[in-house]
């Protein structure tokens, strides 16, 4: 029966979302009102709650009750990091995945011809990455760049799942550039502007090799 309500009230909420009654931001009904309209208990009901808190659905506010969020990625995030731990999954098999899928996203800019704002984002992502000395705010841009060339494909399922697996991935990626000499450092930036301008002029073999380029480097750092 508690399994039931359970289901019950998770069903009903996520009807809500596919009705669109319930958007992104908005307050869910409070528990008493669920239990009203639906005729189950108030334990069934947290049960759904937390179980859809756990999966970056809700997002609970102490003193203001339940609120649709968007918090997918974190949760992913979360599941590769336990894969990892139970040796479901290795760091070179992420860091594989991680290349094919940004020479997929290349290819897919380069096929569909993206826009210029993209393509001059990307530029302004690749001169902010060769203004850098510092290491540690040069991370930070590197991150910036590939977020670029994600989110230019304006495909929200891609730059949802690739996010996700990337927040894993950039804590290797911060400790490779953290000790990584300046000549290293050189030929990840020539990687870079060689992927803009491969995107910008339409060029696959250029961007392809330079992502192969920049990823041998990183893989050789962490290997």
């Amino acid at each position: 029966m508690e399994r039931r309500e359970y289901m019950k009230t998770t069903e009903y909420i996520l009807g809500l979302i596919e009705s669109g009654k319930l958007k992104k931001g908005d307050r869910l009904p409070t528990e008493r009102k669920i239990s009203e309209e639906l005729g189950t208990s108030r334990n069934s009901i947290r049960e759904s709650l937390r179980t859809l808190e756990n999966l970056g659905i809700v997002e609970s506010r102490h003193g203001s009750g339940n609120y649709l969020t968007d918090n997918a990625a974190a949760t992913i995030s979360h599941v590769v990091n336990i894969m990892l731990l139970m040796d479901n999954a290795s760091r070179e098999e992420i860091c594989t995945f991680r290349r094919y899928t940004e020479k997929a996203v290349c290819s897919y800019l380069i096929e569909k011809n993206c826009t210029q704002e993209w393509k001059t984002y990307i530029q302004n992502a690749v001169e902010q990455l060769e203004d850098i000395s510092d290491k540690n705010l040069l991370a930070k841009a590197d991150k910036q760049f590939h977020y670029t060339l994600i989110h230019a494909t304006e495909n929200r399922f891609w730059i949802l799942m690739t996010e996700a697996v990337s927040e894993v991935y950039r804590t290797w990626i911060d400790n490779a550039l953290s000790a990584a000499s300046q000549d290293i450092v050189q030929c990840l930036q020539k990687a870079h502007r060689e992927i803009a301008q491969g995107i910008a002029g339409g060029n696959l073999s250029l961007c392809l090799d330079a992502v192969d380029r920049h990823y041998d480097i990183i893989d050789e750092i962490l290997s």
